[in-house]
């Protein structure tokens, strides 16, 4: 008994490390009899169940049968067409080539899933076999219930999780050997079964990406040539509709540019007129004109109350320009910059362009001065003078007009400044707003026909009158034209005396009947001769001198009116605007 009960003790250790199991042996008594009921229960449905690696089909048995090699070979080849799909995949939307190449790949792996089912169909004959021979060993091995019940459980455990091994400890180096398999797979490109599928692959893979490029550029060769060759022959066969075509088309590019050329023409035209023409009312144009002149009033009349606004100065001295400015300056300038204005929109700016025109300045000087007083001597009473010095104060009032058009031109730019001077030039097309231009009568507003005169042949003695009267003559009856100042264009006053001058020697150049005063000596009615100059204000509203002709003597001159005409300068009409008389010089 003493010799048995150590054998005893040996026997249940070795029971118990061949029974060995993970933690809670108490939960695994518990599973092994649901074990054996899904065994024996769901015996069909196990052998439904697959597993698929690839595109093969290996049923759990068979799996539990196939040795660790065939198992690691079997997941690597797995793991290596998963990454070759993944890579082809990834590209095949950027070139056409990879989609032949992902062709090539599936085409391989058909013959590679043919060859496995292949394979599996002999597993399936040596898992039989070998079951077969368990049976027996079974059989053989009865008296050793439990080590064949730790081993069908073991079974059971391997063809449930398809890892084999016979306990916790052996299923996890399984786990780890698999696990490398994987890495060293996925490293190297795949185990010696993806080599040898590999190179197909690929050269499968290169060939048929290869192919489908040629294939693409074939196709695109043969599609370019068959269009050619396709429109060479309907050239050949349809010349004359290709004929006919090309004569519609040339007609609609000369129609397209012959009204292209209208509307430039119509566009051209609108700008043209828009820039020659006031495009304000007349009771606006004239009501702004008055509202300006309403500022100089004022400021003539700030000027005369110096005295009376600044007292107690011993003497007022003035400085200062004439107050007066070219209506028709101020109209044109209003029209450039607003063109369709109205009378209460200009209000700011007549304010505004009357401060620079004008500039009213004062100051005060302080000058010592002596006076003579006498004075008698107290002791003797004899008087006698002493000069006793006193200060003398002077108010100085300065007035400088700058000038309506200095300040235009400061104010403009010079599209702007080409504008106005159209507009001066043809007065907006409405050379009636201020008593000039063009009223009844003529220019000059007498209302009087022309007088039918003859010079009195002594006058013509003087040879110098002679050519500047042969040379006015000509162009008598011409009609008045405002600017005008050539016979090709028409002649306005003092256009038509300049022209005269200039024709014979003189220099005066282009200027105003005010210019010609200011150029001419002035002289006396008695004094004045054939070919001197007579001058009229007041004929419309203008600064300075407004009308100028060519005086012949004897109280009769020639000027332009409508048309260029004989007056009498003592008529009732020029009488009253009668000025004076100027003598140009060489």
């Amino acid at each position: 008994m003493n010799k048995k009960q150590p054998k005893l003790k040996f026997e249940e250790d070795k029971e118990r490390t061949a029974t060995r199991s993970p933690p809670k042996k108490e939960k695994m008594e518990q599973t092994k009899p649901r074990k054996k009921l899904k065994l024996d229960a769901d015996k069909a449905a196990e052998k439904a169940q697959h597993l698929r690696f690839g595109k093969a089909e290996i049923t759990p048995d068979e799996a539990s049968r196939m040795t660790k090699a065939q198992k690691r070979e079997m997941y690597a080849s797995a793991i290596a067409r998963s990454a070759a799909h993944r890579e082809v995949d990834q590209y095949e939307d950027d070139n056409v080539g990879t989609q032949a190449l992902n062709e090539g790949l599936k085409t391989e792996e058909s013959a590679a899933d043919f060859s496995k089912s292949r394979y599996s169909r002999k597993l399936k004959k040596k898992a039989k076999l070998q079951a077969k021979k368990k049976l027996r060993a079974t059989k053989s091995s009865a008296h050793e219930p439990d080590k064949v019940q730790n081993a069908g459980e073991a079974n059971v455990i391997h063809s449930d999780s398809g890892e084999g091994g016979s306990n916790w400890l052996s299923r996890w180096r399984q786990k780890q050997d698999v696990r490398k398999s994987y890495y060293a797979a996925a490293r190297s490109g795949g185990t010696a079964a993806q080599t040898a599928g590999g190179q197909k692959i690929t050269s499968s893979g290169a060939s048929a990406t290869k192919s489908g490029v040629e294939q693409v550029i074939d196709k695109g060769k043969s599609a370019v040539s068959t269009a050619v060759n396709g429109i060479a022959n309907f050239a050949k066969s349809n010349a004359h509709v290709l004929v006919i075509v090309g004569v519609f088309l040339l007609l609609l590019l000369l129609v397209m540019s012959a009204f292209s050329s209208c509307s430039i023409l119509f566009s051209g035209t609108t700008q043209v007129s828009g820039q020659t023409i006031y495009t304000a009312e007349d009771r606006d144009i004239r009501g702004a004109e008055t509202d300006y002149k309403k500022l100089e009033k004022e400021l003539d009349k700030k000027i005369k109350r110096t005295p009376t606004d600044h007292p107690g100065y011993n003497e007022y001295q003035y400085h200062l320009d004439p107050i007066e400015h070219d209506p028709w300056q101020l109209t044109s300038f209003l029209t450039t910059l607003y063109d369709d204005y109205t009378r209460s929109e200009v209000q700011g700016k007549l304010k505004e362009t009357f401060k620079k025109q004008y500039k009213l300045t004062a100051w005060v000087e302080v000058q010592t001065r002596y006076r003579t007083v006498v004075m008698i001597d107290i002791f003797t009473g004899i008087p006698y003078t002493v000069q006793v010095p006193y200060e003398y104060r002077i108010f100085h009032t300065k007035l400088v007009n700058k000038g309506l058009e200095v300040v235009i031109r400061e104010e403009l730019d010079n599209d702007q400044w080409k504008r106005y001077e159209i507009f001066q030039d043809t007065l907006g097309g409405r050379p009636y707003l201020f008593n000039g231009g063009l009223p009844p009568g003529g220019s000059d507003g007498s209302g009087t026909p022309g007088i039918d005169y003859q010079v009195p042949a002594e006058a013509l003695t003087d040879e110098e009158f002679a050519a500047i009267y042969k040379e006015a003559q000509k162009y008598v009856g011409t009609p008045y034209v405002w600017g005008g100042s050539t016979p090709e264009t028409g002649f306005d006053c003092s256009g038509y005396v300049c022209w005269v001058y200039n024709q014979n020697g003189y220099d005066v150049g282009r200027t105003t009947a005010n210019g010609l005063w200011q150029k001419s000596q002035h002289i006396s009615e008695a004094e004045a001769k054939p070919g001197d100059l007579v001058f009229f204000d007041g004929t419309y509203d203008t600064p300075g001198k407004s009308h100028v002709g060519i005086y012949l003597g004897n109280g009769m001159m020639v000027s332009a009116g409508d048309p260029i005409k004989y007056a009498n300068i003592h008529s009732s009409y020029w009488e009253k605007h009668l000025a004076g008389f100027g003598r140009l010089s060489k």
